[in-house]
Parts: C-alpha cells; structure tokens; sequence
C-alpha cells in the first residue's frame, strides 16, 4: 500500500519560520533527495508557511498542525517521513520542540509513514521526559544520523544507535571570498535565556573592532535577532553599525562581499561564514555550536577579565589567523550523498 502513495518522502523539521538556517537545510535536503534520484514531484514538506515553502523549493507543501487535516493529509499520502537536518530534539528553549516531534513521529507510524532522520542535533534534554520522548521517537526511526560528536555522545547515552554526518548547509555550494587581511567584521548575536555570556563574548569583539578601526556589521538570520541586534544598539553594547536581515544565500552572499572576518553565535552563521572563506570566531550557546567551533577550529575566546579592547583584539586576531582546515566541498557533499542514499534504502523499503 506504501509503494502506490503519492509522495516517497516528506520532510520534516523546523521549516516556513523565516529562519536563514533551516530554510537552507530543506532546500540542500530537497537538492540531495533529488540526486539520489527521487524526483520532486514526489517529495512533500510539512512547512510553518506552505505557501512560501512551495514558492521557493518547488515541492507540495502541508501546514504542520498536530491535529491538522493537512497534516493527515500529508503523512497518508507519504511512503516515509524524514526529519532531515536542525536540533529539534532539545528542551533549551521549551519542552514543546521535543513534544511536537515525538507526537509527530508517531502520528507517522500510525499513518503507515517510515520514519527516518539524518544530521540531527540532540540535546540539550535537561528533563527527564525530554529524554524519555526523544529515546522513544528517534528509536523508531529506520535510519539516524547526528551531525556532530556532542550529539552522537547523548544518543549513545539514549542507547541510540548513530551514525555522523555533515550538518545539510555544509553540502550547499557557496562562493568564497578572496581572503584578506581586513575589512568588514560580521557580527551575530541571537536570544539565549538561560545564558548571556555568548553574546558578551561577541560583543566585546565587535567594540574591540571598532575600537581598532573595523568596521562592524550587524548580521540577522531571524527576526528575533534583529531585535536582538537592535538592542544592543540602543544600550551602547554593540558600536554604531548597519543591521541587515538576511533571508536567502544569495542575501549573505552580498552582505560578505568586503567583509574578512566574521564573529557570531548561530550555528548557520558559522557554516556560511567558512564555506565563504572568511576569518570566523564562534561564541557557543548550545552542543551543536560548540561541536562545530571545535570542529573547525573557530572557538571564540572568551576575553575572561580582559578590559582593554587592545588585548581583546590581540586574542581576536590570533583566533581569525590560526591556520585552520578549510572545507572540501566535493567531500562534504559526496558524505551526504551516501547518507541520503542510506536512508532512503532503509526507509523506502517494504515491510
């Protein structure tokens, strides 16, 4: 009954939201699905903002209401649900995340809907009931994989087994800038309720900048963090600078056309700033962050009483121009290849 169902996948995650970061991991999600041979046709998405989601990849798009009849809809029509890309699976910002992928995983079983997920963050789960729903839905999943060791450490601690592989956006193709030895600081800052340290790290780099003749730039991959930006600006913490909100790839790629260095938090912010080849400080506000600022030897320091913008730039400056691995895209995208090809043979096949 699977096999004759209009649609052989469906992607899920936290897509249609006006979030730069995973808009860009449905739309490399779409791109590789489509290399591995599913034709777009036959892939569907479930989408804050179907409207939009059908504009821009071209795919049938579902509202992704728990008791939606869109949602029904959706996963009857679908031979398999893939949860591809983002840290859905974490309790940070609210228990709801968790709740609403658990409940939607099991909606797509009882619908007869294969589950799978790929480049998954987990974590963090500070409540038991986080790690009690997150063990059982993504234990129901036909094929798992995690997109950096801190999460492959708390599925393994789920008694999960997983595989890791690149996080989506690292598979988007993105031009790089010619590297130089200054010009425009990128800076980007984003909400954390439980922690502002991240955001004083940034911030302190932006005003030694400043302070030492760089001009800084105030960079938006979500609404909430223009206002984000916006008040720092008012309260004198970030310098003077331009806030620009940024809603495609094409977006930051004009906005990093004289810029050399880049100095944020978001995780996407980070993975664009590398692949375009610019000098990058991450400031981690969460795992997945920290696990790729590790990864590729981006880790802002933390300036830990150090007053004078002097030094912080001194330490800035060793941080930007450390010799650091620069991505192979060729490679990133031939691991996310066979990932894709991996979990669509696990996923598509029949009981």
């Amino acid at each position: 009954m699977a096999a004759s169902r209009k649609f052989d996948v469906l992607l899920a995650g936290y897509y249609g939201f006006g979030n730069l970061g995973d808009e860009l991991l449905s739309t490399s999600a779409v791109n590789l699905l489509v290399e591995c041979g599913i034709k777009k046709e036959r892939i569907a998405i479930l989408s804050g903002n179907p409207d939009e989601s059908n504009r821009v990849l071209g795919i049938e798009a579902f509202g992704r209401g728990l008791s939606s009849k869109s949602l029904a809809l959706a996963l009857s029509s679908s031979r398999a649900m893939l949860l591809a890309g983002g840290g859905i699976f974490q309790d940070s910002s609210s228990f709801g995340s968790c709740f609403y992928y658990w409940a939607l995983v099991r909606r797509a079983i009882f619908s007869s809907c294969a589950v799978g997920a790929i480049s998954q963050s987990i974590g963090p789960l500070s409540r038991f009931i986080s790690r009690r729903i997150t063990k059982d839905a993504l234990g129901r999943c036909r094929y798992l994989s995690v997109r950096d060791d801190p999460s492959l450490v708390e599925a393994r601690s789920l008694g999960l087994a997983a595989s890791v592989t690149p996080d989506l956006v690292m598979g988007i193709s993105v031009p790089a800038v010619a590297r130089c030895e200054d010009g425009v600081v990128l800076i980007n800052v984003r909400p954390v309720k439980s922690d502002a340290e991240p955001a004083e790290r940034v911030l302190k780099a932006a005003r030694a900048c400043d302070a030492n003749g760089l001009r800084v730039r105030g960079i938006a991959l979500a609404d909430e963090d223009v206002s984000e930006l916006e008040k720092f600006l008012a309260s004198g913490e970030l310098p003077p600078c331009e806030i620009l909100s940024i809603k495609t790839l094409s977006d930051f790629e004009d906005v990093s056309r004289d810029a050399f260095a880049a100095v944020g938090m978001r995780l996407h912010f980070g993975v664009l700033s590398v692949k375009r080849g610019l000098r990058l400080a991450l400031a981690p506000y969460d795992p997945k962050v920290a696990g790729f600022a590790e990864e590729w030897g981006v880790l802002c320091p933390k300036f830990s009483g150090i007053t004078e913008y002097s030094d912080i730039m001194r330490l800035l400056t060793k941080a930007f121009f450390e010799d650091k691995k620069q991505p192979d895209h060729d490679e990133v995208y031939r691991a996310l290849y066979e990932a894709f090809k991996d979990a669509l043979s696990r996923i598509l096949e029949e009981e």
